[in-house]
């Protein structure tokens, strides 16, 4: 059943799989009025058969744009795997996946996620609305083409890749010269970049970070298309910024392929934005504040970036004010959110340190104009912090340039205050250090991160991890207090506070019928205590949490420096029916002899084993992990590119900034799930 266009030319076919009439019959008008051409089919053997036939000569105008499936269709989500295949295969045969699911089906939209799908939509949505959210993921909101960037010295490689996508319906500029990229960014605004590796004057690694670092552009995309084949290389170029990279020779297929399935994720990404930023005044979400700051610490850039914190007394309608007024000073400049529930923060960009805080006053200045009729929103106050003072998280950043912000407020003179303190090595030097003695004092706040599960979801889990209360106010995250702490012989009092505060979640958790498993790390110099397994199993009997004991984690490198001691807990443990985790795993003697010695029920792959090694050497890995009846999991996700590689490898749960940042709460929304 097709649906043509009788007023617009027709902008390419959907292709459809849905065995729902109603949702057919209304939904192929609706994607008409937006200039698609839709093509049902309600057998996924009849779609795979569509998918894998040759492009038809006579219908040059009707080109493949996007795969839609209802996931009802399906006598099994898994099957969306092998319909779909992989977006990247050699074949290149590779559409924009959106999905249609139940909504409270968590296996439909794992699988959707799986797949590699740009969004699982709820099938109770409208045709009308469904038809516009659709039409957001394929065209541009005016329907014109969209732009590609070829950046490659070599003109003959920049003409074949421009032909090609030309020939797909994008509209294309070349430049030879990467040190025009800048202007061409300007004059041409694009909506991707293809780029080569390998250039005189400036390679593209170093060009990405430079395009990185202005604002308007963070989120741009970047292909890189190189015939550089040393993955640690690769790597690099990904870690500055870029979102894929594509080794030549390329087939034409697999190029557009890539090209459309990355623009596709672009124009996910701006809905869901401004769906946001119409909720809270213009305001970016917390989370892609902090996955921007992170951003710029992965990169090594962060000089010339400050983030600028508004400390505002006052009700929600305050806040609201508020912020609209940063906002509209800020435009598409930079983000802002709500960090707290009496902040608002942005990251600025500005050059050198004297400059950044020209900035801040400036930017200040201004809303505090907009603002000055308002006698709501008089007192505030206005702090800032360098980047490259984040202490290496996002985390420690805000409270830095929170306490700045606090410090302009209790002055009272509307003065924009810079973050400062003493090099924590100082500090770590005293024979009373301040750290210390926070340590000591529990001066402790407890964040959760969610992990999301890639295979099975039989509950919700979390990691709680910590950051110190520093006397100044700062929040400090582990690598900068804990060797302090373990040094000074009080790794136990961050064990103690950590496992009471974490049963204590799990009990307010429980009482509210909403049990989750929680992982607590522990380390071995407070578990060398004889009462450690006595005192953890009176903890949980207190709190009644017999059914719904913690997780334990012990360091991998930690145990092996300890490791029949770490044998001989491990069985205490397994005796009171706790799970043991493993963290740092990586392809190594070490992480063998301890994963051979210890009954772990998880392990945490290291970084550099979960985003470095290899795809078959990944999935040797996680093979020997699963061999002990384990369960892999892979940190440090920041972005989707990396999830169908880890699912590939065999990897069982993922967190990570693009999962969610680190919370105070666990408020995850598990059942809500969305690739892309």
């Amino acid at each position: 059943m097709n649906h043509p266009n009788p007023t617009r030319p027709t902008r390419g076919t959907i292709l459809l799989l849905s065995r729902d009439t109603a949702l057919i019959a209304a939904l192929g008008p609706q994607l008409s009025t937006f200039g698609f051409r839709s093509e049902v089919h309600g057998e996924p053997d009849a779609l795979r058969r569509r998918l894998a036939a040759p492009v038809d000569p006579d219908l040059p105008e009707h080109p493949l744009v996007l795969l839609l499936v209802d996931l009802r269709a399906l006598a099994d989500p898994a099957e969306l795997t092998r319909l779909a295949g992989d977006h990247a295969d050699d074949a290149g045969r590779c559409l924009p996946l959106v999905c249609l699911g139940e909504e409270d089906a968590l296996a439909q939209r794992l699988a959707a996620m799986r797949a590699g799908a740009a969004v699982c939509l709820s099938a109770t949505l409208g045709p009308a609305a469904l038809a516009a959210r659709v039409a957001s993921l394929v065209a541009l909101p005016d329907g014109g083409p969209e732009r590609v960037l070829v950046v490659d010295d070599q003109p003959v490689a920049a003409l074949f890749a421009a032909r090609v996508l030309e020939h797909a319906g994008l509209v294309v500029e070349r430049v030879h010269d990467p040190l025009e990229v800048l202007a061409a960014l300007e004059r041409f605004a694009p909506n991707l970049i293809l780029m080569d590796l390998h250039m005189p004057g400036v390679n593209g690694i170093e060009l990405t970070g430079v395009i990185r670092g202005q604002e308007r552009f963070a989120d741009l995309p970047i292909l890189f298309l190189s015939g550089e084949l040393d993955p640690g290389r690769q790597l690099d170029a990904l870690r500055i910024g870029g979102d894929d990279f594509l080794a030549k020779p390329v087939s034409p297929q697999r190029l557009v392929a890539r090209v459309r399935e990355r623009l596709v994720r672009a124009r996910h990404r701006l809905v869901r934005e401004s769906v946001s930023e119409q909720s809270a005044a213009g305001l970016a979400g917390r989370e892609r504040l902090f996955t921007r700051i992170d951003r710029l610490l992965r990169a090594g850039s962060p000089t010339h970036w400050a983030l600028l914190y508004f400390e505002q007394p006052g009700d929600e309608s305050v806040m609201t004010r508020l912020g609209a007024a940063v906002s509209a000073r800020l435009g598409e400049e930079a983000p802002a959110a709500r960090v707290g529930e009496h902040g608002v923060a942005a990251l600025l960009s500005g050059g050198d340190e004297g400059a950044l805080a020209m900035r801040a006053e400036t930017l200040a200045q201004g809303v505090q104009q907009d603002l000055a009729a308002d006698a709501a929103v008089a007192d505030r106050g206005v702090g800032w912090c360098p980047v490259a003072r984040s202490g290496g998280e996002a985390v420690t950043l805000v409270s830095r340039a929170r306490k700045a912000a606090r410090l302009s407020l209790h002055r009272g003179q509307r003065r924009v205050e810079c973050y400062a303190s003493a090099p924590l090595a100082q500090v770590a030097a005293a024979q009373r250090s301040p750290l210390l003695e926070a340590v000591a004092a529990g001066r402790f706040q407890l964040l959760f991160q969610p992990m999301v599960p890639l295979r099975s979801a039989p509950s919700e889990r979390y990691e709680a991890t910590l950051r110190l209360n520093a006397p100044d106010g700062e929040l400090l995250a582990p690598s900068a207090f804990a060797p302090l702490a373990l040094r000074a012989g009080q790794a136990a009092t961050i064990d103690r506070w950590l496992l009471g505060a974490g049963l204590d979640a799990l009990g307010i958790r429980r009482e509210a019928g909403r049990p989750v498993e929680l992982f607590l790390h522990q380390s071995l110099a407070g578990a060398a205590d004889p009462a450690w397994v006595v005192g953890l199993r009176d903890a949980i009997s207190a709190r009644n949490l017999i059914a719904f004991r913690p997780i334990i984690q012990f360091q991998i490198a930690d145990a092996d420096r300890h490791l029949d001691l770490a044998v001989s807990r491990s069985g205490q443990l397994e005796q009171l029916g706790i799970r043991l985790c493993l963290n740092g795993m990586t392809a190594s003697e070490r992480g063998e002899r301890v994963l051979d010695r210890l009954p772990a029920a998880f392990v945490r792959l290291a970084r550099e084993a979960a985003h470095g090694l290899q795809g078959a050497q990944l999935a040797a890995l996680v093979g020997r992990i699963h061999e002990r009846q384990a369960l892999a999991i892979a940190t440090g996700v920041e972005g989707p590119d990396i999830i169908a590689r880890l699912f590939r490898a065999g990897v069982d749960l993922i967190q990570g900034t693009y999962v969610q940042p680190p919370a105070e709460s666990m408020e995850f929304d598990f059942a809500a799930l969305e690739a892309g």
